[in-house]
């Protein structure tokens, strides 16, 4: 058979999630694929979904939600020029939106957060733009938070998280994994919790802003001062490729993860979720015809995606 020449993958930014899955993926397709050179490029969620759409990388991770946008032609991509060129081909892990608070605040509801210092990534970002969105459902906006001497900082991950261990931030809003190996790191110095959402506010969240969202329950106990469920809106992370990706190279690469799934996992502990229940759902982009032909042969149960052209 015909190995590919190169096999270009989007990661993420340089020590996150991403980057260090796209980096235990390259390893695995290294060994898989020895003719191939085997490049791992840092990228994102939405720049990833671009570039192979236009050709410069041959697979990506990203998130349900920001592919469901691209597609529309939605930020990441733009309204005359849609990502349409991608296919799904296996889900790795889900994410879902937390803002996290000190385990004792009384921060206890959205509104809570009004005149309080808090942060939710930067202006463009996912985590930004969903709570926007969160807000507005709530009848709220920025302006409502940065009443009463309350700011939204505009931070990073890492400036975020420190703030909040060191009590200089009340909040942090992030769509992320769970539990997020930084706020469990944090717990050290001070219990956290993750803030729950209403029922209807979530159903107006879900039909105005939801596609390629679920609304899902984070367990009690998932971070130490997490005494109750919390009901928030979830994605999932998956790996996708281009649709010119030929079926053969598309199964070799779902079928090299499958048979060295315990390998694969070693990598990440967010992969744990990785089971036959999970891995053909939840991409919304259509499936590539050669993970179909994969899950089929294996009787792993799909979903072909909501989205289709």
């Amino acid at each position: 058979t015909d190995a590919p020449e190169f096999l270009t993958i989007g990661g993420g930014p340089s020590g996150g999630t991403f980057n260090v899955v796209a980096t235990g993926l390259g390893d695995l397709l290294r060994r898989e694929f020895p003719e191939t050179l085997v490049d791992v490029q840092p990228g994102g969620s939405g720049p990833n979904l671009l570039r192979v759409n236009n050709g410069q990388a041959d697979l990506g991770i990203t998130s349900a939600n920001n592919a469901w946008d691209a597609w529309q032609g939605r930020d990441p991509a733009t309204p005359d020029n849609p990502v349409r060129d991608v296919r799904g081909l296996m889900t790795f892990f889900p994410s879902a939106i937390q803002i996290w608070v000190d385990a004792n605040s009384e921060i206890r509801a959205l509104e809570d957060l009004k005149g309080k210092q808090m942060s939710a990534g930067q202006p463009g970002q996912t985590s930004w733009l969903a709570f926007e969105h969160l807000l507005a459902v709530h009848d709220m906006s920025i302006e409502d938070i940065e009443a009463d001497g309350g700011q939204l900082h505009k931070l990073s991950w890492s400036e975020s998280h420190k703030g909040l261990r060191n009590g200089q931030l009340d909040a942090v809003m992030w769509v992320s994994l769970y539990p997020h190996p930084t706020v469990l790191e944090n717990e050290t110095a001070r219990p956290m919790r993750t803030l729950s959402f209403d029922d209807d506010k979530l159903a107006a969240y879900l039909e105005q802003y939801g596609g390629g969202f679920e609304q899902v329950e984070l367990p009690a106990g998932l971070y130490g001062g997490q005494e109750e469920p919390a009901t928030t809106v979830g994605t999932k992370t998956f790996l996708f490729a281009s649709k010119d990706m030929p079926e053969e190279t598309a199964y070799r690469i779902v079928e090299t993860i499958w048979t060295n799934l315990a390998q694969f996992k070693r990598t990440h502990d967010l992969l744990n979720f990785m089971s036959e229940d999970t891995v053909g759902k939840g991409m919304v982009v259509p499936l590539h015809p050669g993970a179909k032909k994969f899950f089929e042969a294996q009787g792993i149960a799909y979903s072909q995606g909501k989205l289709s052209e």
